[in-house]
């Protein structure tokens, strides 16, 4: 295989990666931060009552639940935020015509859990992995660059220097 070709391929392999690793760190920055923004703003939302359509362990893999609000109905199966997952709470088996407290989004209602709250040391966490994500996604971008640069810089190039050294003896 041609050198060059493979140099290309071995750069375009790590770039990618970098690349692959910067997307991953926004796109995690993004969830973590709207999320625990909303598991926040849950603990002020409004109460409703709600019904349990199926629990479980019944062959469904998530809890779902329906709730009314303003003479319209909705279903979820949102029991808690991502960061709130990390709070301590009694676990509960729920059973379908059960009644349950829903905390609704006031601005939209179609957004609910069954448990308010998320963890800050859980949001500062993940911010953290997001922003080591970024900053080594990024620097490895540049890192790669600058070296692939340097390698094909005139003052690198053997050509050059034996010109170079020819031109000064």
């Amino acid at each position: 295989m041609d050198t060059t070709l493979k140099d290309r391929s071995d750069i375009t392999v790590i770039l990618v990666l970098f690349i692959s690793l910067a997307i991953a760190g926004v796109l995690g920055s993004g969830f973590i931060v709207r999320d625990y923004a909303h598991a926040r703003a849950s603990v002020s939302w409004p109460q409703v009552d709600g019904v349990v359509l199926s629990q479980l362990g019944d062959g469904s893999k998530r809890l779902r639940y329906a709730y009314s609000i303003d003479g319209r109905t909705y279903e979820s199966h949102r029991e808690r935020f991502f960061t709130g997952r990390f709070l301590k709470s009694e676990t509960r088996a729920y059973f379908p015509g059960e009644t349950l407290t829903v905390y609704v989004d006031p601005q939209h209602h179609t957004f609910s859990v069954l448990k308010t709250g998320g963890a800050g040391a859980v949001f500062v966490l993940f911010s953290l992995l997001s922003g080591a994500c970024i900053f080594f996604g990024v620097g490895g971008v540049v890192w790669t660059l600058l070296e692939r640069a340097a390698e094909h810089s005139p003052d690198t190039d053997a050509e050059f220097s034996i010109r170079r050294d020819a031109h000064f003896q």
